[in-house]
C-alpha cells in the first residue's frame, strides 16, 4: 500500500528535506570537483558556488519546515480541545492563551465577571486561573460556571505564599511562575500531579 503523503504533512516535509539534501550533496561535489582543479575555469567555479549557495538555503529551509511540521504533528492531539484561562492579569491570560494556541489548543481568555455572550460557552477540557490572592465569592462563582463537566480539569495558578491555602475544587495548583509545558502536563493533562 502507497503511503498517501497528500494527507501527511511530515511525510511531504520529509520528503522535500530528503530532495534538498540530495540536491545539496550533488552542488558540494561538484563545487569541490572544480574547487580541487588547479586551471578550473572562475566563471565555473564562481557559478557552482552559487548553485551550492541556494541549494544550502534550500536544505536549510527544508529542515526548519521539516522540524515546524514535526512540531505540529507532535501536538495535533490537542486540536479542539477548548481550554478557557480566567483573566487575572491580563497580558498574563493572553500570553497563556497564545502559547496555548501554538499547540494546538483552542484558548480564550475570559472575565471572571462574564458578559451575557460568555455565558453560554461550550464545556471545556480545562479552565486555568490565575490568582494573586485568596479567591473571593465570585471567584467561586465564576469557577462553578465553568465547571460544566465533570471531566473539566480545573487548574489554580497561585503565588508560592497561596499554596497552603485550601484549593478545594481545583485538580492542580500551580506554583506561578509555572512553564508552559508544566501547565499542559501537570495542570491540562494531568499527567504527574495526584
Amino acid at each position: 500500500m502507497a503511503n498517501d503523503s497528500g494527507n501527511d504533512p511530515v511525510g511531504q516535509a520529509k520528503a522535500q528535506f530528503d530532495a534538498a539534501f540530495r540536491r545539496l550533496e550533488t552542488a558540494q561535489l561538484r563545487l569541490q570537483t572544480l574547487a580541487s582543479k588547479p586551471d578550473a575555469d572562475e566563471e565555473a567555479l564562481q557559478s557552482a558556488r552559487v548553485v551550492y549557495d541556494e541549494a544550502r538555503l534550500l536544505w536549510l529551509s527544508s529542515e526548519a519546515a521539516l522540524r515546524s511540521a514535526a512540531i505540529a504533528d507532535s501536538y495535533s492531539h490537542y486540536m479542539n480541545r477548548l481550554v478557557v484561562v480566567l483573566e487575572g492579569n491580563a497580558h498574563v491570560a493572553e500570553s497563556i492563551a497564545l502559547l496555548l494556541r501554538l499547540r494546538g489548543f483552542r484558548a480564550t481568555v475570559m472575565s471572571r465577571y462574564p458578559s451575557d455572550d460568555e455565558r453560554t460557552i461550550e464545556p471545556a477540557s480545562a479552565v486555568i486561573a490565575d490568582f494573586e490572592r485568596r479567591p473571593v465569592p465570585a471567584d467561586a462563582q465564576a469557577i462553578k460556571r465553568l465547571r460544566a463537566s465533570p471531566s473539566t480539569r480545573m487548574i489554580a495558578m497561585v503565588p508560592p505564599s497561596l499554596l497552603l491555602h485550601n484549593w478545594d475544587g481545583f485538580d492542580a495548583v500551580l506554583e506561578k511562575p509555572a512553564s508552559i509545558e508544566t501547565i499542559i502536563q501537570q495542570g491540562i493533562l494531568g499527567n504527574g500531579y495526584e
